[in-house]
């Protein structure tokens, strides 16, 4: 991780100084303060298109691997527009159009079932005894426990007759009038 931020400074730095030089600091500066205008605005406009797209996979009306993809690459397009410079912002935008979408999205399902599966691996189920069933993590030893169980008193709140028939308060519809 320290590897991509120092590489990100360089290229920063090495593409504002290589404007810099060629066109003089004051165009260099005005080149990087308009790809970050033009970042927020694209990143505005992506941002209403993907949570329309959210909202179409909750509503079961698509499904939901195309949205929950390209929501993971929205992120990512969007740290990378919002940091300062032209080459992150470059490679935000480029992560936003569709064709690149379309390349990266088995990458990022790949990835996410990857590090789901890791996780997995890491979980230890117990038996109620306490015993590990697999994985590692919390719950060898002597002390094994199961996290998060919680013991639950049921309670009738049937309201009873005193008879012992059960009391239903059924609400009737107005009558119809008739002209």
């Amino acid at each position: 991780m320290r590897y991509i931020f120092v590489g990100y400074v360089v290229a920063e730095v090495a593409v504002f100084w290589t404007m810099a030089h060629f066109l003089g600091f004051a165009w260099a500066f005005l080149i990087t303060m308009l790809a970050t205008g033009i970042g927020y605005a694209v990143l505005g406009r992506r941002a209403r298109t993907v949570g329309a797209d959210i909202r179409r996979a909750m509503r079961q009306e698509v499904a939901p691997g195309k949205p929950l993809t390209d929501s993971a690459l929205f992120g990512v397009a969007a740290l990378l527009t919002i940091l300062p410079g032209v080459v992150s912002t470059v490679v935000g935008l480029l992560l936003m159009t569709g064709p690149a979408r379309r390349l990266l999205r088995p990458v990022v399902a790949a990835t996410a079932a990857r590090r789901a599966s890791r996780i997995a691996e890491q979980m230890t189920v117990v038996t109620i005894d306490g015993q590990p069933i697999g994985g590692r993590g919390f719950g060898f030893g002597r002390h094994a426990y199961v996290d998060g169980t919680v013991d639950v008193d049921v309670v009738d709140t049937t309201v009873r007759n005193p008879d012992g028939s059960v009391y239903v308060e059924v609400p009737q519809l107005p009558r119809a009038a008739h002209d």
